[in-house]
């Protein structure tokens, strides 16, 4: 009540008057802006669910396998400080065991595109992330990984920020399926010939 009873204490005097009248407007700004962020979020929101739920948006996608020679593998490093060196996404498994593969002469006859971004929506803004393995002799694709971000009007350029991603859903060791799908790609789209 004392701050009503400040209004009507000094409506005569024009001072009084004019500090009330920014009150008030300034709460009815600072309303309106939180009601519009609100509405913002609700749609960014629902059309983000949208493009989860819509079938064969998001996911891992293998068009062809492909089997490559001993000569586009190398043997694992023994030392730990070489090792710690090698991308974790060139390990293969195989019925004989974890190989490794050659990162040079993957990308001689590969092209493996990673997290290409592309926007779906402004409103969160909403992104598309797509890693794609195509063979160089065709142009084919063999492989995509995608998954959607929306960053939640987390739009800061300098700063890492995090938003929600789809699919959702973690493996058995706790990593998001998201990334998981990326960071797999290749092992799942290559494997060793066998003679």
């Amino acid at each position: 009540m004392r701050i009503f009873g400040w209004f009507v204490s000094n409506k005569n005097s024009y001072k009084h008057y004019k500090k009330s009248i920014l009150v008030v407007l300034s709460l009815l700004l600072i309303g309106c802006i939180s009601a519009c962020s609100s509405i913002e979020k609700i749609r960014s929101d629902s059309l983000f669910e949208q493009y989860c739920n819509e079938e064969g948006r998001v996911g891992q996608f293998i068009y062809e396998r492909v089997a490559l020679g001993e000569e586009f593998f190398r043997p694992i490093p023994t030392d730990a400080k070489e090792l710690r060196r090698v991308d974790s996404i060139y390990f293969i498994d195989s019925d004989s065991g974890k190989l490794l593969l050659d990162k040079d002469t993957f990308k001689n006859s590969y092209i493996r595109n990673f997290w290409e971004k592309t926007l779906l929506s402004p409103v969160g803004p909403i992104y598309s992330l797509e890693t794609t393995i195509i063979r160089k002799s065709d142009g084919k694709t063999l492989s995509k990984a995608v998954s959607l971000l929306n960053m939640l009007g987390k739009t800061r350029k300098h700063l890492p920020v995090n938003g929600v991603t789809c699919p959702v859903g973690k493996d058995s060791k706790g990593q998001p399926l998201s990334m998981i799908n990326h960071r797999t790609l290749i092992e799942k789209t290559i494997y060793i010939k066998t003679i």
